[in-house]
C-alpha cells in the first residue's frame, strides 16, 4: 500500500510540474511570438493609406502589449470607423535609442500623427546623469526626424511609475525621465501628453500599494503571462489579485491604465484633427 501510495503521488506530483511546464511554455511563446496587431510591415504589406488619417503608435512593451493592455488596439476599436488607420509600432525591450534606430519603418508609413511612450526601458535601471543626457539625445534625435521626414504631428507621452511606490528612489528616477520628454516636446515642437501623471493620480486614489520594492522579477512576469494567455484572466483581474491599482507585475499596465492611454491619446487626436469626440 504504501509503495501504491507513493506512486500515485509521484505520478501526481510529475503531472502537476509538466503542467506548470506546458502552460509557461504556452505563455512565453505567446509573449515572444505575439506581433502587434497592423505593425508597420503588416500595414505596409497591405497597402498604405488604407483611411483618411494614419496614426502611428511607436514605443516599447507599454505599447506592443504581449504583457501589457492594449491601448492601440481600444483606439482602433474606438475610431477606426471614423477614419483612422492604427498603426502598433512597439516593441517589446526597447530603449529610446532603439526606437530612433527604427524611424525608417516609422516614416515609410506616412502617418498624419505621431505618438510615443519610450522611456520605461532608460529608467527602469537607475537614471543617472549619463542615463539622462543619452535618453534626451535620443528622443531629441525622434522627434527631430519624425518632423524632418514626415508631415505628422507628434505627441510625447510621460512613462508610467515603476511599482506603486511612489516616493522610492526609482520614481524619482522616473520623474527625470519625464521632466526631459516635457522639456523636448516644449522645445522640438511635440504635443506632450501626461500619462504618468494620470496613473499617479490613480494608484492614490485606489490606496492599493505594492507590497514589494520595485524589481524587475521574473517571477511576476512569467504569472501574468501564464495567467492572461493560459487561465484567459484580463489584465485587471491580475492586477487586483496582486494588490495593484495599474500594474500587472511593476512594470506592465492593467487594462484600466490602458483606457487612460487611449483616453490622452483619443483626446489629443480629437483636438489635432477637429473632432467633437474622439473618445
Amino acid at each position: 500500500m504504501l509503495g501504491s501510495s507513493i506512486t500515485v503521488s509521484s505520478v501526481i506530483a510529475l503531472a502537476s510540474v509538466l503542467g506548470i511546464i506546458f502552460a509557461g511554455m504556452v505563455a512565453l511563446l505567446c509573449v515572444v511570438r505575439r506581433k502587434p496587431t497592423n505593425n508597420p510591415r503588416a500595414y505596409l504589406r497591405e497597402g498604405k493609406r488604407q483611411a483618411s488619417t494614419t496614426v502611428v503608435c511607436a514605443g516599447d512593451s507599454h505599447t506592443h502589449a504581449s504583457l501589457s493592455s492594449d491601448y492601440v488596439t481600444v483606439l482602433r476599436e474606438r475610431l477606426g470607423c471614423r477614419g483612422f488607420a492604427f498603426i502598433n509600432a512597439g516593441r517589446n525591450g526597447n530603449t529610446s535609442l532603439d526606437l530612433f534606430r527604427r524611424l525608417p519603418e516609422i516614416v515609410r508609413c506616412e502617418p498624419d500623427a505621431v505618438t510615443v511612450l519610450i522611456g520605461t526601458n532608460d529608467a527602469r535601471t537607475g537614471f543617472s546623469e549619463s542615463a539622462e543626457h543619452s535618453f534626451e539625445q535620443s528622443l531629441r534625435a525622434l522627434v527631430s526626424g519624425l518632423h524632418s521626414q514626415t508631415k505628422a504631428r507628434v505627441a510625447l507621452l510621460s512613462i508610467p511609475p515603476l511599482g506603486e511606490d511612489l516616493a522610492a528612489e526609482i520614481n524619482r528616477g522616473v520623474e527625470r525621465c519625464n521632466a526631459v520628454i516635457r522639456r523636448v516636446a516644449d522645445e522640438d515642437g511635440a504635443d506632450y501628453l501626461p500619462f504618468s501623471e494620470s496613473l499617479r493620480t490613480l494608484i492614490e486614489k485606489s490606496g492599493t500599494r505594492s507590497p514589494l520594492p520595485f524589481k524587475l522579477r521574473a517571477g511576476l512576469l512569467f504569472g501574468a503571462a501564464v495567467q492572461h494567455y493560459v487561465f484567459l484572466r484580463n489584465w485587471n483581474v491580475i492586477a487586483t489579485r496582486r494588490g495593484f491599482a495599474v500594474h500587472t507585475d511593476q512594470i506592465h499596465l492593467n487594462d484600466r491604465a490602458g483606457e487612460m492611454a487611449a483616453n490622452l491619446i483619443g483626446k489629443w487626436l480629437g483636438s489635432t484633427f477637429s473632432l467633437e469626440s474622439a473618445v
